[in-house]
């Protein structure tokens, strides 16, 4: 879980929202933390997919505080905020290709 409260402490986001991204519940999290338990292989995947694109929003635009901006600010060309897009692999692949356009100055 450690990792998880690290990652929404980057993203300033609390727990139960990056808890929805990974689709697990709080309640859930608190449980597990109370018997020093692991997040489920479908949690951990998400979890470490959110992770990959946070590293790829801070090669593009250039560090973690504009990275974390950029994942949790509301984007007119995705119509949604990219980080709630991570829960889907389809809404991760537009967030990637939102990303490598402002990376190569390509229209969208």
């Amino acid at each position: 879980m450690k990792a998880l409260d690290e990652l929404a402490a980057t993203l300033q986001v609390d727990r139960a929202e990056l808890a929805d991204v990974i689709g697990t519940s709080v309640r859930t999290l608190q449980r597990k933390v109370g018997d020093n338990d692991r997040l489920g292989s479908a949690a951990s995947d998400r979890l470490a997919r959110v992770q990959r694109i946070l590293q790829l929003a801070e090669h593009v635009l250039g560090d973690t505080t504009k990275a974390a901006a950029w994942l949790t600010t509301p984007s007119r060309i995705l119509r949604d905020t990219p980080l709630r897009m991570l829960d889907t692999d389809i809404g991760t692949q537009r967030v990637q290709q939102e990303l490598h356009q402002i990376e190569f100055g390509m229209p969208a």
